[in-house]
């Protein structure tokens, strides 16, 4: 007689649902989707302030939602100005108080739904800071999942430095307690398996092939030249120079009048000339990549040059890179030669890459995309042919069920058939 094998239940511990209204909200339902619903339950820590928009498809997976603290460091309290040293007291009680009650309230639930892995996506330090507790108390194996280095979180949030090297430290020590991590890019994965000795996967977001567009490889129209961007502006510096290069050139290249196109919450936070932006607001990420296919001719891709962001650059990987590509249409990207989507572009030759800052660096490579028709074919079909080989949900698929310890048929840290190794 034939032993069942135990049954899993993964727990996942994030800070942003699965949801089709924020970006990491989308890759988590899609990798959520890989699994039996019956073999998933959900403990989200959440900003208050966000609203995420749940898939009717997800609806079976159990799910218990709590107030995530802020993050954010304040020097001004209710009215009160507590300056660098009382924020920074404030952050360390925060660092020892609140942590113990999310910890026990997800090991309560972790008991309550059987859980057998822990899957934690560190993002941010709250959820940095309870993800080895609650493993531990669950008696499970942690799996962690890692989208940008956390030091560009604790920047961005202003955290103090002691703070910062307390939380960095942290999370060196919950990567070497895991037994396994999913990584935004190869060279993540690359570098958190030598440094911590983790087994480590690289899990891209990834696309249902049924969407992928084939455009005609040319401009659309003789008159005009439309950019798309998508997503957040976070590479401001380099958004910025894109538009002084515009305007020096008075939004023109050639007789061709430029416009930009943006999807997102936010619109540009430069001011641009009446006439040349599309705000196209919030799109569903299909209705995104059919509308660069028919209306946009060249999809931007800033990526951030700054010093401080060197660890972002050279580890993560822009998500709107996989929606460009599905979109059929070529990429200009704007970014340092060492960062993980400069390398793996350059390898696919489905971009025309720019690596200097300056504006006259960013305009000359839209130049050469207008105005050699050739050079746009090339780089069109490119894009094309790198969406079908590297982002499709099957080689998505795989990594995610490697990273979760399912049996995948292929040892190790071996990449799915036809993914790049420069990803």
């Amino acid at each position: 007689m034939t032993r069942e094998a135990p049954r899993r239940r993964i727990l996942l511990l994030t800070d942003i649902p699965p949801c089709s209204n924020l970006t990491a909200g989308i890759v988590t339902a899609q990798m959520c989707r890989f699994l039996p619903q019956d073999e998933l339950a959900i403990f989200c820590v959440m900003n208050p302030h966000l609203q995420p928009k749940l898939y009717d498809d997800l609806a079976g997976i159990e799910m218990k939602v709590v107030r995530k603290p802020t993050e954010l460091q304040h020097r001004v309290v209710y009215g009160v100005r507590v300056g660098r040293a009382g924020a920074a007291a404030i952050e360390a009680v925060k660092r020892i108080a609140l942590p113990r009650g999310l910890i026990r309230q997800a090991i309560a639930y972790g008991r309550a739904v059987g859980a057998t892995d822990l899957w934690a996506i560190l993002q941010g330090q709250t959820m940095v800071r309870i993800a080895a507790p609650v493993a531990r108390g669950l008696g499970v194996p942690l799996r962690v999942h890692v989208w940008d280095p956390l030091r560009w979180w604790l920047d961005a949030h202003k955290v103090d430095p002691v703070n910062r090297r307390l939380d960095l430290a942290l999370f060196d020590r919950t990567l070497r307690q895991a037994v396994s991590c999913a990584a935004a890019s190869v060279p993540m994965a690359r570098h958190y398996e030598k440094r911590y000795g983790v087994p480590s996967t690289a899990v891209i977001a990834s696309i249902d092939p049924a969407l992928a567009q084939a455009p005609p490889p040319k401009l659309i129209s003789d008159d005009s030249v439309i950019i798309g961007m998508v997503g957040q502006f976070y590479a401001s510096e380099e958004w910025e120079q894109l538009v002084a290069a515009l305007n020096l050139a008075k939004w023109r290249v050639g007789q061709r009048k430029v416009v930009l196109m943006t999807f997102g919450h936010e619109r540009p936070p430069t001011d641009i000339p009446d006439g040349h932006l599309r705000f196209m607001g919030w799109m569903d990420q299909p209705d995104v990549i059919r509308t660069i296919a028919r209306h946009c001719d060249i999809a931007y891709c800033p990526y951030p040059f700054a010093e401080r962001m060197a660890e972002v650059s050279r580890l993560s990987f822009p998500s709107k890179v996989p929606t460009y590509l599905a979109a059929g249409r070529p990429i200009l990207f704007h970014g340092p030669s060492y960062s993980a989507p400069y390398i793996y572009l350059r390898e696919r030759g489905a971009a025309y890459l720019c690596r200097d800052l300056h504006p006259a660096a960013v305009y000359n490579g839209l130049a050469h995309l207008v105005e050699d028709s050739e050079l746009y074919e090339t780089t069109a079909l490119a894009a094309r042919r790198a969406f079908l080989a590297d982002f499709t949900l099957p080689q998505m698929k795989h990594a995610v069920r490697q990273f979760l310890g399912y049996d995948v048929g292929l040892s190790g840290g071996a990449a799915p058939p036809g993914v790049s190794r420069y990803l």
